[in-house]
């Protein structure tokens, strides 16, 4: 059909008996075939084989021809891939076009392509749109100061100060400050102090806003500061009488546990006296200020003086060996 189209070609029956095709080669000729003789059917032939070719190798034989354009519909419905050059091939139309709301959808989609490449492209674009979007393009790149700049150049404020607060870099944060100062832009110098407030160190802010007059409009974030710095000492002072508490009470504790084990040390340690009384028994003293009788009886010997032999024995303070 290629080589006899004028006789053999049929579109219908073309795409049937293309995809039945094992050579991969012969689909690249189709494309060739397609661009040459039937431009305005390419997408639907390309469709069909979408599977089974290679589509960086397709985008360059459209862009030998002159016929990138062409195949933009066929671009879209491979997108999906995100092949760098589909993606590269498709933004540039799409800039070619100035379709800027498309362009930012396939930036925000696709990440495969040259993003340094086309932001350079475009924050020379007269379009002030598109030169939004280089900026976006530095800020998703975390290219923080390149998009700022371009940013306070086309007088985006809003979009500068967003990217300063979504950078988390004090000294952009600062730096935009001190540019809203030297405009003397009050509210542009509130909207930073607002947006980038765990930025903006509370020495900077106050100084810049001594220097422009501009007090009255540095008043909510130094009430914001106060506030925060107010609750910080207040949540360590009370933590602080938290743990001085715990120490008094462990400190008390500790000192009835050391008064008990005392007491009983006492009680323990104390010196045993035993007197024998005939009269009564044994009386045991517990040293100091405790006696028991033990009603132990000698039978009326007396066990504090006998004599055995001619001496005196004497028990005085516990038993002695030998049972008395």
């Amino acid at each position: 059909m290629i080589e006899h189209s004028p006789e053999a070609w049929d579109h219908i029956q073309f795409k049937g008996a293309v995809v039945k095709v094992s050579n991969v080669d012969i689909y690249y000729r189709a494309v060739t075939f397609y661009f040459n003789e039937q431009p305005s059917l390419i997408n639907d032939v390309l469709k069909v084989m979408s599977a089974r070719i290679d589509h960086t190798r397709v985008v360059q034989m459209a862009r030998r021809v002159g016929h990138l354009p062409l195949i933009k519909p066929y671009l879209i419905s491979v997108q999906p891939t995100n092949t760098t050059a589909v993606n590269e091939a498709l933004n540039e139309l799409l800039v070619e076009e100035e379709d800027f709301d498309a362009l930012r959808s396939s930036v925000d989609n696709f990440d495969n392509f040259d993003f340094y490449g086309l932001a350079q492209k475009l924050e020379a674009h007269e379009l002030l749109e598109f030169r939004r979007i280089a900026a976006y393009l530095y800020k998703k790149h975390k290219k923080y100061s390149q998009s700022v700049a371009l940013s306070k150049k086309d007088k985006l404020y809003k979009d500068a100060i967003e990217t300063a607060a979504f950078s988390g870099d004090k000294s952009i944060s600062e730096d935009l400050l001190k540019y809203f100062v030297e405009k003397g832009n009050k509210e542009g110098f509130t909207a930073t102090l607002f947006t980038c407030y765990d930025l903006i160190g509370a020495d900077v802010a106050l100084e810049q806003a001594w220097k422009a007059n501009m007090i009255e409009n540095a008043f909510p974030y130094f009430i914001q500061v106060v506030k925060e710095y107010t609750g910080k000492v207040d949540a360590i002072v009370k933590e602080r009488e938290k743990e001085k508490d715990a120490k008094e009470k462990e400190a008390k504790r500790a000192q009835e546990e050391l008064a008990a084990m005392d007491s009983t040390s006492m009680y323990m340690n104390a010196p045993l006296a035993i007197e024998y009384n005939p009269a009564g028994g044994v009386n045991q003293s517990f040293m100091p200020g405790m006696q028991q009788n033990a009603g132990f009886n000698m039978g009326g010997y007396d066990a504090n003086q006998s004599n055995f032999g001619g001496y005196n024995q004497s028990f005085q303070g516990g038993f002695l060996p030998g049972g008395y």
